[in-house]
């Protein structure tokens, strides 16, 4: 599907060195940039019949600079030789250790390159860069399927527009696209919510009501943070997306729903697998494709594309090439934790105002002392230890985003990019809220 507002752009030469994996009386398997799973999981890449395996043990990706090794949080650990570890940089032929399996690795002697497109955005995502470009490709291979698609990153990095991106990108463009935020279903609906219910099934269902499923049919539906999700409600999940068939609570049958399903999460679920807070079948399921977003500081070549888009939003296009010069220098060191969220809401606050003095970055009084200038009121720090000075950083970080805003914690949260749990937690941490509020 064509884009609109595409930029053209050099294609970039993008090389990767992979390698391969072997276990004992089992194939070799490829290590590529999309990374190459290894556990117990039957839907593991590299599967392995050892109980002190765990479900999802670790994973290796084919990056520019050889293969990354990675320990997903599992019981018995990876081992690299004598040494256990929890990432490491694989160069050339070794042996690991994971349960009693040895395993060879086995480095591609040459870089391979690895296409990347040429497009600086795609659908509702912006960036030029050489890993949002490689993004683009696989979403638009993606985008033609029906597989199910896993969407991971920092909080306030897009999970949501990559969600869009494939919808708008997909056959389903014309049906509907349903957002469902799986943190905030209240407890003991969830399977109401998602499957729908049967007139009196429970106390208050006065009517047949369906669920989210029944609404994204001949669309799309995105289950945002899915690492939120109950336990219990997570096998009827499985089924519902494996055979694409959901049952109402309190009906007897089940009923056919044509509906794509992309999930996203901040959580490492991989590690929640191995801490029994997630089910692998689910997990290996939602994740047939798995895209991971990077963060902002490893992406900061976007930033005049991302500064861009911002103003276009509130109708200021022109002020553009004011706002960024006066973003970069004051946030030159800053690694922006709420990611592009977080630069949205700077840029369009610079946007909005005639000028960049004073009353201007009053409004931005919460990033004050990120970006390597010190904090109102920190003048003193020097003198205080790492947990006070810490201590009386958050403080006054919060208190500022709590007057600002009135208290409004969704504000605060889309502020500086924080769940609205932890925005409470830390409120009520400082004494800034009271356990009534």
């Amino acid at each position: 599907m064509p884009l609109d507002s595409a930029t053209l752009v050099r294609r970039p030469v993008v090389l990767v060195r992979g390698g391969t994996l072997c276990a004992p009386g089992l194939a070799e398997a490829p290590i590529g940039p999309e990374g190459l799973t290894v556990g117990r999981d039957p839907s593991a890449g590299l599967c392995l019949n050892d109980n002190e395996v765990s479900a999802a043990h670790c994973e290796l990706r084919a990056t520019a600079d050889g293969v990354v090794l990675r320990d997903l949080g599992s019981t018995n650990g990876t081992w690299l030789g004598v040494a256990r570890v929890n990432e490491a940089r694989l160069t050339g032929a070794c042996t690991l250790r994971v349960g009693q399996t040895e395993l060879q690795f086995a480095p591609e002697q040459t870089n391979h390159p690895v296409e990347a497109e040429t497009e600086a955005s795609f659908g509702p995502l912006v960036g030029a860069s050489a890993v949002m470009r490689r993004l683009y490709r696989i979403l638009s291979k993606v985008a033609g399927t029906e597989l199910s698609v896993l969407v991971t990153g920092e909080t306030g990095t897009g999970k949501d527009l990559v969600a869009q991106a494939i919808h708008l990108a997909s056959p389903r463009r014309d049906g509907p696209f349903i957002v469902v935020d799986c943190g905030a279903i209240p407890a003991g609906l969830a399977e109401s919510i998602l499957f729908g219910h049967e007139r009196g099934s429970f106390t208050g269902a006065v009517q047949r009501q369906s669920g989210v499923f029944h609404s994204a049919r001949g669309g799309t539906l995105f289950l945002d943070e899915l690492g939120e999700l109950p336990l219990d409600i997570q096998p009827k999940l499985l089924r519902a997306v494996a055979d694409r068939s959901v049952r109402r609570l309190g009906a007897a049958d089940y009923e056919p729903v044509d509906v794509r399903v992309i999930a996203a999460t901040r959580r490492d679920l991989r590690r929640e697998i191995n801490a029994n807070h997630f089910r692998s079948d689910l997990f290996f399921r939602l994740a047939q494709v798995s895209v991971e977003l990077p963060p902002l500081r490893e992406r900061r070549q976007d930033l005049p594309l991302l500064v861009e888009r911002a103003c276009e939003r509130i109708d200021r296009t022109p002020h553009a090439a004011r706002v960024l010069p006066v973003l970069q220098a004051r946030f030159a060191h800053y690694d922006w934790p709420g990611n592009v969220r977080e630069l949205m809401n700077v840029a369009s606050v610079l946007a909005s105002m005639d000028d960049a003095g004073a009353e201007t970055w009053d409004l931005l009084l919460p990033l004050e002392g990120l970006d390597g200038a010190p904090a109102p009121g920190a003048a003193d720090g020097d003198d205080l230890g790492f947990a006070e000075a810490k201590r009386s950083f958050e403080h006054d970080y919060f208190k500022r985003l709590h007057t600002v805003t009135a208290g409004n914690i969704s504000e605060i949260a889309r502020r500086c990019g924080l769940a609205r749990h932890q925005v409470r937690a830390h409120l009520r941490k400082l004494g800034l809220m009271t356990g009534r509020d």
